[in-house]
């Protein structure tokens, strides 16, 4: 049966119960699984089950899961007792085919949404690029790809999408950029050993030490993969997907360090992997010009 499975899993607690003793700290942890609890059902899924700080729950399709697990981070962030002591939550969730037995659910889709939930910090919603694309549109242009990784149990690396819940999770940066309406923008990359020219409708560039990357570049701080550049609604866009961070700097800005988050990349500057471009020189080089 088609289903949408989802793991929410509170963060902080380990530490909440060191600072506040454990009776005091369990009735703060169970106050936020009710409130988790409640926008389940809102959403017309239910629990399965609980395991420790984690819930796992179904949901009828990938639009109700979307919605309840934004819903799910909003309130825990407004939570006037969980917020302050420093609780917040991690999501995932994948959709596929459930078996469902004695209340419980099994299968593929289960597992996957399991270990992607691990990939997850707090404060963020993750699920898989297959089940991103079974969104209605309004809810799809909410996502944005972390680029793909390796999960336990599984023989390929895992597309992953981000499900942006709050305005400010995307890093926008200012400066100029072509009129779109006059001319066509390209992006030209320059690296040791090599350049690339990337324009509107090319398959998305990754970035990073594995062999399969588009631009394969051995720094010692790089993920495997570890960032994406892609064109997105009239801009070219670049997407740390990393351990370390994308380190990024327009010709006109000061540096700024992506942590899993997307920048925008206008004019001319300079990208390093997993180290500050003052430490070692930048590893790449974008210019972005008009044709």
């Amino acid at each position: 049966m088609e289903q949408a499975v989802l793991f929410v899993d509170i963060t902080g607690s380990t530490k909440l119960y060191e600072t506040l003793g454990d009776s005091r700290a369990k009735g703060l942890v169970d106050a936020c699984l009710g409130v988790l609890r409640v926008v389940v059902v809102e959403y017309g899924g239910r629990v399965v089950k609980t395991i420790g700080d984690e819930l796992m729950c179904v949901f009828p399709d990938c639009d109700a899961v979307t919605l309840a697990a934004c819903e799910m981070q909003s309130r825990l962030a407004d939570d006037d007792a969980a917020a302050p002591q420093g609780l917040s939550i991690r999501i995932g969730f994948n959709a596929g085919r459930l078996i469902e037995e004695n209340g419980d659910v099994f299968g593929d889709a289960v597992n996957t949404a399991a270990r992607i939930t691990d990939l997850a910090k707090a404060g963020q919603i993750i699920t898989t690029e297959a089940t991103a694309l079974t969104m209605s549109p309004e809810l799809r242009d909410s996502t944005r790809s972390m680029g793909s990784f390796a999960v336990k149990g599984k023989t390929d690396s895992i597309a992953i999408c981000e499900v942006i819940w709050q305005a400010d999770n995307l890093t926008v940066i200012t400066g100029s950029l072509p009129n779109p309406g006059a001319t066509t923008a390209t992006l030209r990359l320059a690296y040791a050993g090599g350049g690339l020219t990337f324009r509107p409708g090319d398959e998305a560039v990754t970035i990073g030490r594995g062999s399969a990357c588009t631009i394969t570049l051995q720094v010692r701080c790089a993920s495997r993969t570890h960032a994406r550049i892609e064109f997105r609604r009239d801009k070219f866009v670049l997407t740390d997907s990393s351990t370390n961070g994308t380190y990024v700097q327009a010709d006109t800005d000061g540096e700024v360090i992506l942590n899993r988050e997307d920048f925008i990349l206008r004019g001319s500057g300079r990208i390093s992997l997993g180290h500050s471009i003052g430490e070692g020189g930048a590893d790449l080089t974008w210019n972005v010009a008009c044709e």
